[in-house]
């Protein structure tokens, strides 16, 4: 297993990128805002750009100080697929996640 951590910013940005096929096994959203904010994310396959058809968290509200969890479920990404996400605020979201590749 592997780690991956970024903030997010108010435009798309880069989550995971994998290098190889791989398999994230777990995502954690951090809100480190004094605030609610808002979060969305993208799973992309090859050469797309991050809209609504790709979008697999939309607005999703994290409460100040809050994490929100994704440990149940695998996301199975080629070597062309990739993640990105976007907040509400601008580098008050951290997220943090771990991949293996197979």
């Amino acid at each position: 297993m592997a780690l991956f951590q970024v903030q997010l910013g108010t435009g798309a940005t880069e989550v995971f990128d994998p290098s190889a096929d791989s398999a994230v096994t777990t995502l954690f959203l951090c809100n480190t805002h004094s605030s609610a904010v808002t979060v969305t994310l993208y799973l992309i396959n090859g050469s797309g750009t991050p809209d609504d058809t790709n979008a697999i968290w939309k607005d999703i509200s994290i409460a100040s100080k809050d994490t929100f969890v994704m440990n149940n479920e695998r996301i199975i990404l080629a070597a062309a697929d990739y993640i990105k996400g976007l907040a509400s605020v601008a580098s008050k979201v951290t997220v943090t996640g771990t991949y293996t590749t197979i």
